[in-house]
């Protein structure tokens, strides 16, 4: 080979070498700059009793929350603790944002979780997320049933069912 030739090849050899200690440097810039995660919460409905009209019989009115009556109650991470999402019959948890709780957090899938109504009883399934889901300290394998009090861990934000 020519000089010039092992000139050219030696030149990009350390292209190559600078390119990829950018793209380490990087990918640790994105990681140590990485925020809390955000939620993005959706309002739930509170009935307002409204006076009845003179002469009517006096009704109670029921929350108008979700029609399946469950609240999830976000514990952690203390940024976000305290935000509540009313649950429908059927409600993912994810980051893509058709889901009823959005988690803008890198570990959490687009679809990672979905809490649903069978018979009378609630029960939370895994989508196949990358990093799993959480219910009450043990790793979600299949769908399994909660009730008020369990605790499910997407990504860093911990949720309980209320």
């Amino acid at each position: 080979m020519s000089d010039q030739t092992l000139i050219i090849l030696r030149i990009c050899l350390l292209a190559l070498v600078y390119l990829t200690f950018f793209r380490v440097l990087r990918a640790v810039w994105v990681e140590l700059k990485a925020e809390a995660p955000r939620v993005t919460p959706t309002p739930v409905a509170v009935a307002v009793p409204v006076p009845a009209p003179v002469g009517a019989s006096a009704e109670v009115l029921a929350p108008t929350g979700s029609a399946s009556g469950g609240q999830l109650l976000v514990v952690a991470p203390p940024a976000i603790a305290g935000s509540v999402f009313a649950l429908g019959p059927e409600t993912t948890i994810g980051r893509a944002a058709g889901c009823g709780v959005v988690i803008d957090d890198p570990r959490v899938s687009k679809l990672h979780v979905r809490l649903f109504r069978a018979a009378d009883t609630w029960m939370v399934e895994d989508l196949g997320s990358t990093n799993g889901t959480i219910l009450n300290g043990d790793m979600l394998a299949d769908a399994h049933p909660i009730i008020p009090g369990n605790r499910i861990q997407v990504g860093d934000v911990v949720m309980e069912l209320s």
